[in-house]
């Protein structure tokens, strides 16, 4: 039973971290650290979720890519709004 309570949250937690350095790579051509990767990740999949619902995508049984690739423009999406409010 633990090792479905380990792989059920380290996944998130890895996914998170990469979509997280993609969308800083892609914004600012740097990364931020791993804990910032790791909540602009998690929050910029929700976001990437929204979006899509949004477009009447229905993001399910797609593919890992597809819903990394939302994922990842829902964390750019948050990245922007971050610079327009903050810097």
């Amino acid at each position: 039973m633990l090792e479905h309570i380990a792989d059920f949250t380290a996944w998130p937690i890895l996914t998170g971290i990469l979509i997280g350095y993609v969308a800083n790579r892609i914004m600012s051509g740097e990364g931020k650290g791993c804990c910032m990767n790791l909540i602009v990740g998690i929050v910029g999949s929700y976001v990437g979720t929204f979006i899509s619902h949004l477009l009447n995508i229905e993001l399910l049984g797609k593919g890992y890519l597809t819903n990394f690739v939302f994922c990842v423009v829902g964390s750019i999406a948050v990245l922007w709004l971050w610079k327009k409010l903050f810097d």
